[in-house]
């Protein structure tokens, strides 16, 4: 009888071990680096796009994984210097043709000055629909040294709160370098 109990608490033990082993498992972030822009994701973002666009220009996008998940976030470039307002009018343009968000269609707010990671930014913020789901967003667009960089973060309502926890973590670590 001792034996069995004994080999029953060793079971136990082991197993508390094994699943504490995988709690204190580190999961792997991204951590992003080209061209000098540089920031991080939490490992529950998957990229979906990291492409040139011509030799001038970059694309960069990423989604939050999981079931009805609706975290976007998109970085562009330009190697050159733009008035950020005029660009930030431009992607406004560019979303409101997209076929993605002509019906219902896409709203957005006026462009305000802000600061972003540590820089002032022109930034708006957008309402649509996409396949039922309520969506909201913020485009925030600046200069650095040499480039006009824009960023987009887009989130359903539901997920409002997980994936501003990534937005914020981006944030927190996104440099630019030229």
């Amino acid at each position: 009888m001792k034996h069995q109990q004994l080999k029953g608490i060793l079971i136990l033990i082991f197993l508390f071990q094994y699943i504490s082993m995988f709690g204190q498992m580190k999961r792997e972030d991204l951590n992003y680096l080209r061209d000098g822009i540089s920031f991080t994701m939490t490992d529950t973002w998957k990229v979906i796009a990291n492409d040139s666009i011509g030799n001038n220009a970059y694309y960069f996008s990423a989604e939050r994984t999981g079931l009805k998940s609706t975290g976007i976030i998109t970085v562009t470039w330009v190697n050159e210097i733009k008035n950020p307002l005029e660009t930030l009018i431009y992607h406004q343009q560019t979303m409101k043709n997209a076929n993605i968000y002509r019906n219902p269609g896409i709203e957005f707010s006026s462009v305000i000055t802000e600061n972003f990671a540590g820089l002032k930014v022109e930034s708006c913020r957008y309402t649509t629909i996409v396949k039922e789901q309520k969506l909201d967003g913020t485009i925030y667009c600046f200069n650095s040294t040499k480039k006009t960089i824009t960023i987009f973060f887009q989130t359903g309502l539901n997920d409002q709160r997980i994936n501003q926890k990534a937005f914020s973590l981006f944030q927190q670590t996104f440099n630019s370098r030229d």
